[in-house]
């Protein structure tokens, strides 16, 4: 359908921490801002996420779906099921926690390409 010349881009949020408490609050923080806006929720909705699994921060489901986190092999797998599913480009945004932009820097040099 894209043809020969495509190019299909993708956004995956990562989080470089490999305490499940801890990165799911930090992608929870993450979140927050969409999951007040109807728009997000109905496509969450499209995808089988239920009330439930939006509500009261989102369930670990749903926090799991929507933000890889672990350590470098986790993280790597989860990119390069996107490319395995046809993306062409991955861009990753890093979760961290706030104002620690060195946290951001080392999740992107650890995921940058070459």
């Amino acid at each position: 359908i894209l043809g020969a010349d495509k190019w299909l881009a993708v956004e995956q949020k990562v989080c470089l921490e490999e305490s499940p408490s801890e990165a799911r609050a930090l992608a929870r923080r993450e979140l927050e801002r969409y999951l007040g806006l109807p728009n997000y929720r109905q496509c969450w909705h499209n995808l089988g996420f239920s009330e439930a699994d939006l509500d009261n921060g989102g369930s670990d489901r749903f926090i799991d779906a929507m933000v890889v986190w672990g350590n470098e092999d986790k993280i790597q797998r989860r990119l390069d099921e996107h490319f395995d599913a046809g993306a062409t480009h991955v861009c990753i945004q890093p979760v961290h926690t706030p104002d620690d932009l060195d946290a951001a820097e080392r999740t992107l040099e650890a995921f940058a390409p070459g």
